[in-house]
């Protein structure tokens, strides 16, 4: 049976294919004008040096003189064209669609033409699809699309429209160009039960091992029952106690924290696409959700500027967890250090309890 990587791998090459087919097939239309160009300037040129006369010198510089004029129109329209988008929202929920607005037309005072409008790397879907049209525009006119928007594919990164293409006349010629100011959207996952398998088979491994996971008393000085404060923990459990005495926060864990406490450590993929991705925040929100709906604590490890945690014991951390801070190490195309990785493999060696490693690129959980 095919792994989750495996699959994953096949899903991406399919659409690789269909888009490198629909390329050669625009390279292809692309083609056709500059060849009849060709054809009629070789003619033009032929013409004139047989005949002479003023009108095959008009006819020849007319066809000569077309390029630079070309590329001023085309220069023109790149910069009297305008572009505004909006989302309802910049939380949005995968596949789920939501109000969106786009406002386009020309700033200039000359008609502009030959504008194509093009989808932010195809994870975008519109209820009304207008990336199909050519959009032109006379002097100060413009146009306000009102439509639907989902996205694919759960992750932070840019959606919407967010490269415009501009040809010329006659389609001789075209400039693409990304906008300068794309959606950034963060899309959350959908909570599902795609890690409880994995879980329960962790668990079952935890259980022919659970001595290697008692804490040792003698490395706490107020007994194995509590431990340092971190990020999102509840008020509720802080030791205020021993904050008095000493000005440190601690906070008292759960009855048998010491054995059942797990902590997820995210390792990137350094490589990472949206479709990895994507499946890492469905796979991770899967593990939280399991273990809230069992009453259970988990600790989740990510980097995001240095390794961070959060724990999660309650509907409240896992609320803070799902809204906030998946987008901490959920961003696509996230530029991570060289050194990332082993930091996090570090950190997890450093932490007490069982330790489960989830690798981005094998798609897994695996205890450590």
């Amino acid at each position: 049976m095919a792994s989750k990587e495996e699959k994953l791998i096949k899903k991406s090459k399919r659409k690789e294919e269909k888009r490198n087919k629909k390329a050669d097939k625009t390279r292809s239309r692309n083609r056709l004008p500059r060849m009849i160009y060709l054809i009629v300037l070789i003619a033009s040129i032929i013409f004139v040096s047989n005949r002479g006369g003023g009108l095959s010198y008009v006819l020849f510089f007319s066809v000569l003189l077309y390029i630079p004029v070309m590329f001023i129109q085309i220069l023109y329209t790149r910069f009297a064209f305008r572009l505004y988008q909006d989302v309802s929202g910049r939380l949005l929920y995968k596949n789920t669609a939501v109000p969106y607005q786009i406002t386009i037309g020309n700033a200039g005072h000359l008609p502009i033409g030959g504008i194509k409008l093009f989808m932010e790397e195809k994870v975008t879907v519109f209820e009304e699809d207008f990336t199909g049209e050519i959009f032109n525009f006379l002097p100060g006119e413009s146009r306000v699309i009102e439509t639907k928007m989902s996205c694919k594919y759960a992750g932070k990164y840019t959606e919407g429209i967010g490269r415009i293409r501009i040809t010329d006349i006659f389609g001789l010629m075209e400039m693409t160009y990304d906008i300068p100011s794309p959606l950034r959207v963060n899309v959350l996952p959908v909570i599902t039960d795609v890690a409880v398998s994995d879980v329960n088979r962790i668990f079952e491994e935890m259980s022919g091992r659970r001595n290697e996971f008692q804490l040792d008393k003698d490395d706490l000085t107020l007994g194995n029952d509590i431990r340092k404060y971190m990020e999102g923990d509840s008020l509720s459990t802080v030791h205020w106690k021993n904050y008095a005495r000493t000005g440190q926060l601690f906070v008292r864990l759960p009855d048998k924290q010491e054995s059942e406490l797990l902590t997820v450590v995210i390792i990137p993929d350094m490589d990472s696409t949206i479709e990895k991705n994507d499946y890492m925040l469905e796979y991770i929100v899967s593990v939280a959700d399991m273990f809230t709906k069992q009453g259970k604590a988990v600790n989740v490890m990510y980097y995001c500027g240095g390794v961070k945690e959060f724990l999660i014991e309650s509907y409240d951390s896992f609320r803070v967890f799902y809204m906030d801070k998946l987008k901490e190490f959920g961003s696509v195309g996230k530029t991570l250090p060289s050194d990332a990785v082993e930091t996090l493999k570090n950190a997890a060696a450093n932490t007490q309890g069982a330790v489960c490693l989830f690798s981005e690129e094998e798609g897994t959980l695996k205890l450590r």
